[in-house]
């Protein structure tokens, strides 16, 4: 009798001990099945905090077109680079680049008079960076539909020498580091690649009010980057240039013959840079924006949520 009292404690024992043993397993995973969701629900979050930080950036674009001015300058509220705001758990932080103050790669696939000023713009630009202006002609040979080579040029036949082999675009660039793959080096891609861009369209006027000092210097061979950076620095002061006229009428760029082909005061293209975080879930953003410079309506182009630019004003992320 004792014998059998003791076998049906141990199994009584056995029995608690597994059950306490399933037990924990099972709030273990409901632990982490809990933690899963609140992951993908931070997610989530911080990608819709993203969607809305773009949604941001085009209310600040309307409200300025709304204003009526027919200029667009570094100064306006778009430009402001510390664009911050904050939601319930979260933060949103936004830059707004004027992509018309930028050299427009796309525009050497013109055939007509933007070609030319475009060319001769990133002669000048790398020329002034000390750079091989070769890259020019590998630049258009990249872009133009032909398969010839231009002197300092590549199309198929040299790129399909390279390990790996791989063909020009024959299009225009979807991006402004497709410039990488003509075979500019490194090092003189850096020096020029913060001032390049690559829009959808190759008749884009050059906007004087937003163009960095880089860019400034590049309308003109003989213009010096402190000249530029001058120019840069008064234009701020004076809330950018009503016309282009009034740009061309500086002293600074007295006897210079410069000409306002190419050349404007107001932007229609613009990117949107959002870094969005919800809790301890950041998500990134990069938006090509469209504004009609008649009606200001706006059309998104195109989104990248890749983190492909260094966070500013964030620390301690974790990628969404």
């Amino acid at each position: 009798m004792k014998a059998q009292t003791g076998v049906a404690l141990v199994s009584v024992l056995l029995i608690v001990a597994i059950s306490t043993v399933m037990a924990v397993a099972m709030i273990q995973e409901q632990q982490a099945s809990i933690q899963i969701t609140r992951g993908y629900l931070s997610r989530t979050q911080s990608f819709q905090y993203a969607l809305g930080g773009e949604e941001l950036a085009r209310q600040i674009l309307y409200e300025d077109f709304a204003l009526g001015t027919s200029r667009d300058f570094i100064g306006e509220t778009w430009s402001d680079p510390e664009l911050h705001f904050e939601f319930e758990e979260g933060e949103v932080n936004l830059r707004i680049t004027d992509l018309q103050g930028l050299v427009n790669l796309n525009a050497l696939a013109d055939g007509g008079s933007s070609q030319v000023i475009a060319k001769q713009r990133l002669l000048n630009l790398i020329a002034a960076q000390g750079g091989d202006t070769g890259n020019v002609d590998r630049l258009q040979d990249w872009i133009d539909e032909d398969t010839g080579s231009r002197p300092a040029g590549a199309e198929d036949f040299d790129y399909l020498m390279f390990d790996p082999p791989y063909r020009a675009g024959n299009r225009p660039m979807a991006h402004a580091s497709e410039a990488r793959l003509t075979g500019i080096t490194d090092e003189q891609y850096r020096l020029i690649e913060p001032v390049l861009t690559a829009l959808p369209t190759a008749t884009s006027r050059l906007n004087v009010n937003s163009a960095p000092a880089l860019v400034l210097q590049s309308l003109s061979p003989q213009l010096t980057l402190d000249v530029a950076e001058s120019i840069a620095e008064g234009r701020f002061e004076q809330e950018g240039f009503e016309s282009v006229e009034e740009f061309l009428q500086l002293p600074q760029l007295a006897g210079l013959g410069m000409s306002a082909d190419g050349l404007g005061v107001q932007s229609a293209f613009f990117e949107v840079r959002v870094i969005a975080r919800y809790q301890d879930r950041y998500s990134y953003l990069t938006s090509l924006i469209h504004r009609d410079t008649i009606s200001g309506e706006q059309s998104v182009l195109s989104r990248n949520f890749m983190r492909n630019f260094q966070p500013e004003n964030i620390s301690k992320q974790t990628d969404g």
